[in-house]
Protein backbone atom coordinates (compact mmCIF):
# COMPACT_ATOMS: atom_id res chain seq x y z
CA UNK A 1 0.00 0.00 0.00
CA UNK A 2 3.05 2.29 0.42
CA UNK A 3 3.50 2.34 -3.20
CA UNK A 4 0.00 3.34 -3.91
CA UNK A 5 0.37 6.26 -1.29
CA UNK A 6 3.22 7.15 -3.00
CA UNK A 7 2.07 7.78 -6.58
CA UNK A 8 -1.23 9.47 -4.70
CA UNK A 9 1.91 11.86 -3.28
CA UNK A 10 3.82 12.59 -6.17
CA UNK A 11 0.53 13.14 -8.08
CA UNK A 12 -1.25 15.34 -5.79
CA UNK A 13 2.01 17.25 -5.72
CA UNK A 14 2.36 17.81 -9.43
CA UNK A 15 -1.49 18.96 -9.40
CA UNK A 16 -0.94 21.61 -6.76
CA UNK A 17 2.43 23.00 -7.80
CA UNK A 18 0.68 23.46 -11.32
CA UNK A 19 -2.10 25.60 -9.65
CA UNK A 20 0.29 27.34 -7.30
CA UNK A 21 3.01 28.35 -9.95
CA UNK A 22 -0.15 28.96 -12.50
CA UNK A 23 -2.04 31.23 -9.88
CA UNK A 24 1.19 33.23 -8.70
CA UNK A 25 3.42 33.42 -11.70
CA UNK A 26 2.66 37.12 -12.14
CA UNK A 27 0.40 39.98 -11.45
CA UNK A 28 -1.90 38.99 -14.35
CA UNK A 29 -2.09 35.43 -13.54
CA UNK A 30 -3.08 36.02 -10.11
CA UNK A 31 -5.90 38.53 -10.82
CA UNK A 32 -7.56 36.32 -13.13
CA UNK A 33 -7.52 33.96 -10.12
CA UNK A 34 -9.22 36.29 -7.81
CA UNK A 35 -11.96 36.90 -10.53
CA UNK A 36 -12.69 33.40 -10.93
CA UNK A 37 -12.58 33.15 -6.82
CA UNK A 38 -14.89 36.17 -7.26
CA UNK A 39 -17.40 34.53 -9.74
CA UNK A 40 -17.68 31.45 -8.17
CA UNK A 41 -18.69 32.58 -5.12
CA UNK A 42 -20.85 35.17 -3.49
CA UNK A 43 -18.00 37.40 -1.76
CA UNK A 44 -17.16 40.47 -1.93
CA UNK A 45 -14.26 41.88 -3.69
CA UNK A 46 -12.37 42.02 -0.60
CA UNK A 47 -13.02 38.94 0.67
CA UNK A 48 -12.65 36.96 -2.37
CA UNK A 49 -8.98 38.65 -2.67
CA UNK A 50 -8.27 37.04 0.80
CA UNK A 51 -10.07 33.99 -0.08
CA UNK A 52 -7.77 33.73 -3.13
CA UNK A 53 -4.69 34.64 -1.42
CA UNK A 54 -5.61 31.82 1.31
CA UNK A 55 -6.89 29.30 -1.35
CA UNK A 56 -2.94 29.36 -2.47
CA UNK A 57 -1.73 29.29 0.59
CA UNK A 58 -3.40 26.62 1.45
CA UNK A 59 -2.33 24.82 -1.92
CA UNK A 60 1.89 25.74 -1.33
CA UNK A 61 1.45 24.18 2.45
CA UNK A 62 -0.32 21.08 0.72
CA UNK A 63 2.85 20.87 -1.08
CA UNK A 64 5.57 21.45 1.62
CA UNK A 65 3.68 18.71 3.76
CA UNK A 66 2.68 16.02 1.21
CA UNK A 67 6.92 16.49 0.64
CA UNK A 68 8.28 15.89 4.44
CA UNK A 69 8.78 12.82 5.70
CA UNK A 70 6.78 11.19 8.51
CA UNK A 71 3.31 11.40 9.97
CA UNK A 72 3.36 14.88 8.68
CA UNK A 73 2.64 13.78 5.33
CA UNK A 74 -0.98 12.27 6.84
CA UNK A 75 -1.50 16.21 7.51
CA UNK A 76 -1.06 17.22 3.89
CA UNK A 77 -2.81 14.46 2.53
CA UNK A 78 -5.97 16.18 4.55
CA UNK A 79 -5.00 19.92 3.63
CA UNK A 80 -5.19 18.77 0.11
CA UNK A 81 -8.87 16.58 0.22
CA UNK A 82 -9.95 19.27 2.48
CA UNK A 83 -8.91 22.26 0.15
CA UNK A 84 -10.65 20.05 -2.69
CA UNK A 85 -13.63 19.70 -1.36
CA UNK A 86 -14.08 23.22 -0.18
CA UNK A 87 -12.99 23.94 -4.32
CA UNK A 88 -15.88 21.35 -5.19
CA UNK A 89 -18.42 23.00 -2.79
CA UNK A 90 -17.57 26.08 -4.50
CA UNK A 91 -17.89 25.10 -7.79
CA UNK A 92 -21.26 23.28 -7.27
CA UNK A 93 -22.76 26.61 -5.61
CA UNK A 94 -22.02 28.34 -8.62
CA UNK A 95 -23.85 25.91 -11.12
CA UNK A 96 -26.68 25.87 -9.10
CA UNK A 97 -26.19 29.83 -9.65
CA UNK A 98 -26.39 29.50 -12.89
CA UNK A 99 -22.71 31.09 -13.06
CA UNK A 100 -20.51 30.56 -16.20
CA UNK A 101 -16.89 31.29 -14.56
CA UNK A 102 -13.62 29.94 -16.35
CA UNK A 103 -11.85 27.70 -13.79
CA UNK A 104 -8.19 29.43 -13.36
CA UNK A 105 -7.45 26.08 -11.14
CA UNK A 106 -4.39 25.59 -13.64
CA UNK A 107 -3.63 29.11 -15.58
CA UNK A 108 -5.68 30.35 -18.28
CA UNK A 109 -8.27 28.46 -18.74
CA UNK A 110 -11.34 29.72 -20.84
CA UNK A 111 -13.98 26.52 -19.93
CA UNK A 112 -16.43 27.29 -17.32
CA UNK A 113 -16.14 25.10 -14.57
CA UNK A 114 -18.37 22.35 -14.74
CA UNK A 115 -19.24 18.76 -13.99
CA UNK A 116 -15.52 17.74 -15.34
CA UNK A 117 -14.15 19.98 -12.81
CA UNK A 118 -16.65 17.58 -10.14
CA UNK A 119 -15.44 14.82 -11.40
CA UNK A 120 -11.74 15.91 -11.34
CA UNK A 121 -12.28 17.05 -7.95
CA UNK A 122 -13.82 13.78 -6.41
CA UNK A 123 -11.33 11.60 -7.95
CA UNK A 124 -8.94 14.07 -6.51
CA UNK A 125 -10.13 13.69 -3.12
CA UNK A 126 -10.45 10.22 -3.66
CA UNK A 127 -6.54 10.49 -4.28
CA UNK A 128 -5.76 12.00 -0.94
CA UNK A 129 -8.07 9.55 0.75
CA UNK A 130 -6.44 6.87 -0.69
CA UNK A 131 -2.49 8.20 -0.10
CA UNK A 132 -3.69 9.43 3.40
CA UNK A 133 -4.79 5.20 4.22
CA UNK A 134 -1.45 4.20 2.67
CA UNK A 135 1.04 6.43 4.23
CA UNK A 136 3.79 4.02 6.50
CA UNK A 137 5.97 7.07 6.91
CA UNK A 138 8.61 6.06 4.79
CA UNK A 139 10.30 5.70 1.63
CA UNK A 140 9.14 2.25 -0.29
CA UNK A 141 11.84 -0.17 0.17
CA UNK A 142 11.77 -1.42 -3.67
CA UNK A 143 13.69 0.57 -6.23
CA UNK A 144 11.82 -0.60 -8.97
CA UNK A 145 8.56 -0.09 -7.14
CA UNK A 146 9.52 3.16 -6.15
CA UNK A 147 10.01 4.05 -9.99
CA UNK A 148 7.00 2.55 -10.85
CA UNK A 149 5.06 4.81 -8.27
CA UNK A 150 6.68 7.80 -8.62
CA UNK A 151 6.14 7.35 -12.44
CA UNK A 152 2.90 6.73 -12.25
CA UNK A 153 1.80 9.69 -10.20
CA UNK A 154 3.66 12.25 -12.14
CA UNK A 155 2.07 10.57 -15.67
CA UNK A 156 -1.58 10.52 -13.69
CA UNK A 157 -0.71 14.14 -12.28
CA UNK A 158 0.45 15.62 -15.79
CA UNK A 159 -2.98 14.41 -17.39
CA UNK A 160 -5.16 15.71 -14.68
CA UNK A 161 -3.80 19.17 -15.12
CA UNK A 162 -4.58 19.17 -18.48
CA UNK A 163 -7.91 17.73 -18.25
CA UNK A 164 -9.26 21.00 -19.58
CA UNK A 165 -6.82 20.95 -22.93
CA UNK A 166 -7.63 17.01 -23.44
CA UNK A 167 -11.23 17.73 -23.43
CA UNK A 168 -11.37 20.65 -25.55
CA UNK A 169 -9.51 18.89 -28.30
CA UNK A 170 -12.40 16.09 -28.15
CA UNK A 171 -15.21 18.64 -28.00
CA UNK A 172 -13.79 19.87 -31.41
CA UNK A 173 -13.51 16.58 -32.79
CA UNK A 174 -16.79 15.75 -32.72
CA UNK A 175 -20.11 17.62 -34.48
CA UNK A 176 -22.03 19.05 -32.49
CA UNK A 177 -25.20 16.77 -33.77
CA UNK A 178 -22.78 13.64 -31.93
CA UNK A 179 -22.33 15.86 -28.76
CA UNK A 180 -26.09 16.24 -28.46
CA UNK A 181 -26.61 12.76 -28.73
CA UNK A 182 -28.14 13.40 -32.14
CA UNK A 183 -27.51 11.10 -35.25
Amino acid sequence: MELAAMSCRVLLVVVFTVAVVSKLRGAESFEAFVRSVQGLTVLSPRRGRATARLVAGAEAAGIVLLLLPGPVVVAGFALVGCTLAAFTLAIGASLRRGARVPCRCFGASTSSAGLLHLVRNGFLIAVAVTGAAGTSYGLPQEPGGLAVAVGTGLVVGVVTTVLDDIAESLRDSFPISVRKGQR
